[in-house]
C-alpha cells in the first residue's frame, strides 16, 4: 500500500486541505506527548508543530466528527474548510513542523478508536475525569386547584 495524498517534496512544508485524504485532530503538546505513549505503534502519522506547541494525528475524513472532550484540552478536529501545514517526508526534526510519526508507505492513517481512547484517557489523567451533566429532576405532579361551579 502507498500513501495516497500528495507528500510535500523538496525542503519545505505546504498548507493541505483537511477533509480531503484525511482530517487532522490537533492536540496540544502536554497532552499529545502522553497520547503518543499510550498508542505506541498503533499510531499512524503524526505532525509535530513546534512553534504552536501542537501535535496533529491524521485520521479517516469525517471519523472524528461530533468528538467532545473537556474544553480546556483544546483538541480540535479539523475537517473540510480547515488546512494543515504538512512537512516533507524527509523532515523528521525542528526547525519548523516535522514527522513526530513519520508517513510510512505501510499507511498514514491512525484508527479513529483507538487515539480517541488514548485522548481520553490522557485528557482524565492530566486533567481529571470530565464530570458528567446533572440528570434533569422531574417536577413533582401538581395539583390543580378545585374550580368552583357558578349555578
Amino acid at each position: 500500500m502507498t500513501v495516497w495524498w500528495p507528500l510535500p517534496k523538496g525542503l519545505d512544508a505546504v498548507l493541505l486541505p483537511a477533509g480531503e485524504w484525511w482530517d487532522a485532530v490537533r492536540v496540544p503538546a502536554y497532552l499529545g506527548e502522553g497520547v503518543l505513549t499510550r498508542l505506541g505503534s498503533a499510531s499512524g502519522a503524526v505532525i509535530r508543530d513546534p512553534y504552536g506547541s501542537r501535535l496533529y494525528w491524521l485520521v479517516e475524513p469525517e471519523s472524528a466528527q461530533g468528538w467532545s472532550f473537556c474544553e480546556f484540552a483544546a483538541v480540535q478536529v479539523l475537517g473540510e474548510a480547515s488546512w494543515v501545514t504538512v512537512p516533507p517526508s524527509s523532515r523528521l526534526h525542528p526547525p519548523g513542523p516535522h514527522w513526530a510519526v513519520p508517513c510510512t508507505p505501510a499507511g498514514s492513517l491512525t484508527p479513529t478508536a483507538a487515539l480517541q481512547a488514548a485522548l481520553h484517557a490522557t485528557i482524565t489523567q492530566n486533567l481529571g475525569p470530565r464530570p458528567r451533566p446533572a440528570a434533569p429532576q422531574q417536577a413533582a405532579p401538581t395539583q390543580a386547584a378545585p374550580t368552583q361551579e357558578r349555578g
